[in-house]
């Protein structure tokens, strides 16, 4: 089991097995849905179209091929649909890790990218819809 899930299950063990609200940060905008801890969620639309569906994870996927969105909190537009090339915004709700959004998936993700940092959210840019891959990197 990795750092990062070790982190999560305790942070919900010490919120009553997940019953309790967990409170983040003031200024955080990554506790967006399920992405609270140490998960990103990938999001179908930007904020600006109300984000829609969402994918989440905690690990690194080198490819989000066979990987899908799915409806939750902030609507069901584009549950369904493929995460890889159709992601349009980001929300990191981890505190040491950032998540890197890769255009080109593979053993190594490569190409074009951006980072969000922890405990960040952003509407995706240079990757929007030509996304392949999400890796983790330690930052503080």
């Amino acid at each position: 089991m990795n750092v990062k899930r070790i982190t999560a299950m305790a942070a919900i063990l010490a919120t009553g097995l997940g019953t309790a609200v967990a409170v983040a940060p003031a200024a955080s905008a990554a506790t967006i849905g399920a992405c609270t801890y140490s998960y990103a969620c990938l999001f179908y639309n930007s904020s600006n179209y109300n984000l829609g569906a969402q994918f989440a994870h905690d690990i690194n996927v080198n490819n989000y091929t066979g990987s899908y969105f799915s409806a939750g909190m902030y609507g069901s537009a584009g549950a369904g649909v493929e995460v890889k090339n159709h992601a349009a915004a980001v929300a990191n709700g981890d505190d040491s890790f950032q998540i890197t959004i890769w255009e080109r998936s593979g053993a190594t993700p490569w190409g074009n990218h951006e980072s969000i940092r922890p405990y960040s959210f952003a509407d995706l840019t240079v990757v929007k819809n030509d996304n392949a891959a999400g890796t983790w990197q330690r930052v503080n």
